[in-house]
């Protein structure tokens, strides 16, 4: 279902307008996140989003989105409230004065009425967890962030719910602080701006213990990922200063099993399955064009997984300039790291000191 609000210069339109969080547990918030793209010619601000109920938090890309760039709106729900909850949430833009309507519903219940492997998904051992990739929201030195861990023992024993390798930026807090069978808890982390050691992406990962002494691993590990950005906002100087546009935010590339007959002729050899083999690579580009009067500075370009490399003639775009950004995607690394294939670009753009580049494979 698309969703859309029509001006003479912007239109938004939603990937999916109404989002089911199915069963959630008892006072386990859970997030509806509502994408969305510009589809206009000119530049997209949300100004207010509004759910009309205290019980929901949202959250919401700030700044000018560029014709075609990608943005998202996050809605949390406290689930305090036992039973349905359905809610039209009220999304105010420069696109039109009245407001555009997503819907987020689902239910709360004390009991996991729904199987428990699609609630909790990754299993280790006698303990699993609702997700194994933490991405924090964008925050600054004097910001923290909070995200949380759902966890459930499905063993005889008592667990207690704890963590390895947590960063110094990164506090904890659990309840309950036992875990009985067939029962479930939280984690709740929260990241301390002031704590993170650089500006731009930091990832790490910590790890879940099956039981006192367990050693890390990839089956017990979480990932992690916080973007922090600068205190100090790109100056503006009137006109004199420089707009980044992206050719598009979303890159698609074809995967490596879709290019066997292309191996084949080139003769790269193929495995027995008829894929190409762990040394196939895709690449595609972005060109980045500076629309603005002013040199446009790329403070920072990170990708947030370990299968992407990057390469750009030059970090400094002259008014007027495009240069074609490189971006690679090795096979062999592709499923080690669990955080998406994405590329993070930091700019001295006033209005665009952030963008991400989604890498999807077709």
């Amino acid at each position: 279902m698309v969703c859309c609000a029509v001006s003479q210069a912007q239109k938004i339109s939603f990937k999916q307008s109404t989002v089911n969080t199915s069963t959630t547990l008892w006072k386990s918030p859970v997030t509806a996140t509502f994408s969305f793209t510009n589809k206009g010619k000119a530049p997209l601000v949300i100004k207010d989003v509004d759910p009309g109920c205290g019980c929901m938090t949202p959250t919401w890309t700030q700044g000018d989105i560029a014709k075609g760039a990608w943005g998202e709106i996050k809605v949390t729900y406290d689930a305090k409230m036992l039973g349905h909850f359905d809610r039209y949430i009220d999304v105010y833009t420069n696109a039109s004065s009245k407001p555009v309507r997503v819907r987020m519903k689902g239910i709360v219940s004390t009991k996991l009425e729904l199987n428990v492997d699609s609630l909790f998904p990754y299993k280790i051992d006698n303990v699993a967890v609702n997700t194994n990739n933490i991405e924090f929201p964008d925050l600054h030195a004097g910001d923290s962030a909070k995200t949380s861990i759902l966890i459930y023992n499905s063993g005889d024993k008592v667990y207690v719910p704890q963590l390895m390798h947590l960063p110094p930026y990164i506090t904890m807090s659990v309840r309950p602080e036992k875990i009985g069978r067939d029962n479930f808890g939280t984690i709740e982390l929260t990241a301390h701006g002031a704590d993170v050691p650089e500006l731009g992406l930091t990832q790490t990962s910590i790890y879940v213990p099956r039981f006192p002494g367990d050693k890390v691993g990839t089956d017990n590990e979480i990932s992690v990922s916080i973007v922090k950005l600068s205190e100090q906002k790109p100056v503006s100087n009137g006109k004199l200063t420089p707009k980044m546009q992206l050719s598009t935010t979303d890159l698609v590339l074809k995967k490596a099993s879709t290019l066997t007959n292309v191996a084949k002729k080139l003769g790269i050899k193929t495995n027995v399955l008829g894929k190409v083999t762990s040394k196939a690579k895709m690449h595609g580009k972005v060109t980045i064009t500076n629309k603005g009067l002013a040199p446009l500075n790329l403070t920072n370009i990170q990708s947030f997984n370990q299968a992407i490399t990057i390469s750009v003639p030059k970090t400094t775009i002259g008014p007027g300039e495009s240069v074609d950004m490189k971006i690679t995607v090795d096979n062999r690394f592709l499923g080690v790291s669990k955080a998406q294939p994405r590329v993070l670009l930091i700019t001295d753009d006033p209005k665009y000191p952030k963008a991400v580049i989604n890498v999807k494979f077709d």
